[in-house]
């Protein structure tokens, strides 16, 4: 465990340092300028296109001298405070805006350029005088897509990658999850241009309208090419398979620092990557770091973390190439590849694997035995007893209350905010099950991936089931931790032509969390939420079974959860013992 303490009698000195940072933080904030690139460029790619790029030198570069390089590609070419971290540290500092982004040209299809885009800019890179020939890339969400797509192009001067907030797999769990439409985080910037059409057009009415293909026309009056790829792609076609990872892990052999947050929409996707590079024989150096922040890097949400949450991503960056990539013996290497921060203990741990050495995984099983709404989670199996059913209807989705996702909010209602909010509000409504834990007695720690076993039958041809893991305070606080959801037309895989349900027929299904580490302290309980809905997170499923985002058809469905014998509904918690 990391855990951070003060050092007594430098009270004196922490007031002198705290008035030398206020003093230059008011110097940076009235600056009339931002750090000014050492030179611009439009750097031709190999069809012609030419891509904005903005280079920054380290502080009394001299002709001749030559630097490793960081590499950021996005929407726009650079951001000026990771000029100053990476420039200070020694690095060349070059920002790109990728293809279709003003003042860059061509046009804009994001993800489809980047393998051969950022294969040129590399190549580029490599032949400039200032350049030694090491390049590493660096960026969060479509920044750090752009290091995945290029990677398994295995250009010779790029020795590193740091992806931050974002997934490799751009199918799996991205603008879909597990096949529902990420529709908050999709519609902004694609389905409306500017907050402020959404404003007026009515949050509630925006994320109501159908049919969903053509809610760019209703709300900015234009057709999105982004918007409609990603509702009408609905399967993983040869659209997805061009810029998926998947199948591409064995190509990336160089170093990789994967960075996310547990309140991001991408905590599981860092772990999935991890993983997947591991399995396809990466040898190179691979690391993680994840805390409870949100797609920004920020805290979030109403729970207390403490005073050491908080990840320093340039810093941990920069220590991280000055090893890999300057050959510098700083530490690193005896560091242990995983580092997460755990809630509850609020403290930071190292870890050699993932799951966790040593993890028990056990099943807590959902109690009704009468089938009401209202039960009980026990590591007892359950016995004989009804199942409980409810109406699931689209008209009237269960709402968004914080959770683990990467909507940004800006002018958007802040109820659809990323983190840990109490979840009461939602637990009266009776499409909601609810079931709860005793009081734990010791603290348990719950680190690792999560699973729920479910077994239900619809009266719809598809349908959706959504899950959330919450830990109540002794004050009735129900603070969330982690959620996912399955659509049921894709419950045997999302890699496979998707499966409508018969209805009535009682399913297997399992829904997969997003990963979480968290100790519920004593006289806290364990509850689970189970639902089939979670809205604007992710569109309402309309239990059609019609083709996805087409039409304008609403169903209600009949949903029967059982937790029998014979069918013991469950969650599957990593449990840790130190």
């Amino acid at each position: 465990m990391i855990r951070r303490r003060s050092i007594p009698g430098c009270r004196l000195m922490k007031s002198l340092l705290s008035i030398i940072v206020m003093t230059c933080l008011f110097m940076l904030l009235t600056s009339d300028t931002d750090p000014q690139p050492f030179r611009e460029y439009l750097v031709p790619m190999r069809d012609g296109v030419r891509l904005q790029t903005r280079v920054w030198l380290p502080e009394g570069a001299a002709p001749g001298i030559q630097y490793p390089t960081v590499l950021t590609r996005g929407y726009r070419a650079g951001h000026s405070g990771d000029a100053v971290a990476f420039t200070s540290a020694g690095y060349v500092y070059v920002g790109q805006a990728a293809r279709g982004h003003p003042p860059s040209e061509g046009e804009l299809n994001r993800f489809f350029h980047d393998a051969e885009d950022g294969y040129d800019t590399l190549s580029w890179l490599s032949h400039q005088d200032w350049s030694d020939g090491a390049i590493a890339m660096y960026g969060r969400s479509y920044w750090g897509a752009t290091q995945w797509l290029v990677a398994p192009e295995q250009h010779p001067n790029l020795r590193a990658i740091i992806p931050q907030a974002i997934n490799a797999d751009l199918w799996q769990c991205v603008y879909r999850c597990y096949g529902a439409l990420t529709l908050a985080m999709t519609a902004a910037g694609r389905a409306y241009t500017d907050p402020e059409q959404g404003r007026r057009y009515g949050w509630e009415a925006l994320y109501r309208y159908l049919p969903l293909i053509d809610l760019d026309l209703e709300v900015s009056g234009r057709r999105d090419r982004l918007w409609r790829d990603y509702v009408s792609h609905a399967t993983f076609d040869d659209y997805w398979k061009k810029i998926s990872l998947k199948g591409k892990y064995d190509r990336v052999r160089i170093p990789v620092y994967l960075m996310s947050g547990w309140y991001d929409y991408y905590a599981g996707a860092v772990f999935d990557n991890y993983l997947a590079l591991q399995e396809s024989g990466h040898d190179a150096d691979l690391r993680l770091v994840i805390n409870p922040s949100d797609h920004l890097n920020r805290l979030v949400g109403d729970r207390e973390f403490g005073t050491s949450a908080e990840k320093n991503e340039l810093s941990l960056a920069i220590r991280w190439l000055d090893h890999v990539v300057k050959g510098i013996e700083n530490g690193v290497e005896t560091e242990p590849p995983i580092r997460i921060f755990t809630m509850g203990s609020n403290e930071w741990q190292f870890a050699n694997e993932w799951p966790l050495a040593g993890t028990r995984f056990t099943p807590f099983y959902f109690h009704s035995p009468d089938g009401a709404r209202i039960g009980t989670l026990e590591t007892s199996p359950p016995q004989d007893g009804k199942p409980t059913v409810y109406l699931y209807d689209p008209e009237n989705p269960v709402p968004t209350l914080g959770g683990n996702h990467s909507f940004l909010g800006g002018k958007h209602d802040a109820s659809l905010r990323a983190g840990s909010v109490d979840q009461r509000p939602n637990e009266g409504r009776p499409d909601v099950l609810v079931y709860t834990s005793p009081p734990v007695e010791q603290p348990l720690e719950v680190t690792g991936p999560i699973t729920i076993v479910l077994y239900a039958a619809s009266s719809a041809r598809d349908t959706d089931f959504t899950a959330k893991l919450i830990d109540v305070h002794p004050d009735g606080t129900a603070f969330n931790l982690t959620e996912g959801i399955i659509r049921a037309r894709f419950r045997h895989s999302i890699w496979e032509a998707p499966k409508l349900l018969t209805p009535g027929d009682i399913q297997r299904y399992e829904l997969r969390l997003q990963p979480t580490s968290n100790v519920f302290q004593p006289g806290h309980r364990i509850q689970v939420h189970l639902s089939s809905s979670n809205f604007p997170l992710w569109d309402r499923n309309p239990n059609t079974g019609n083709p996805q985002g087409q039409d304008a058809e609403l169903m209600v469905a009949r949903q029967t959860i059982y937790h029998d014998n014979q069918h013991p509904s469950h969650i599957v918690l990593p449990l840790i013992t130190h």
